[in-house]
């Protein structure tokens, strides 16, 4: 099972099973940025468009909208989150908040 980190404003940041469907759960077009070490974010690639809440649990920047961070392997395929993972991307990459793990 591929855990991944989902992050939605006013709901919080939480761990749990990769969507089959990202643009389902970013609302919309799919952006991905990539993060260092292999990390990469999903978010909407309209969310200022489309005028998404800003989300004020990734501490790297401003993203709007739900966002979804996961790690890649050198040919982009999704690997997900693992325990390591977890806790470099709470440190790195998450602020005002404690992740739930689900």
């Amino acid at each position: 099972m591929t855990k991944v980190l989902v992050a939605r404003p006013g709901e919080g940041a939480s761990f749990q099973q990769m969507p089959n469907e990202l643009n389902e759960l970013v609302g919309g077009s799919v952006q991905c940025v990539q993060l260092e070490h292999n990390y990469i974010l999903y978010c909407n690639h309209e969310g200022n468009v489309l005028d998404l809440p800003a989300n004020p649990y990734f501490a790297r920047g401003i993203v709007k909208g739900n966002f979804v961070i996961s790690k890649t392997d050198q040919n982009g395929n999704n690997l997900g989150l693992d325990a390591d993972d977890y806790a470099f991307v709470m440190k790195t990459y998450i602020q005002n908040q404690h992740v739930n793990v689900k």
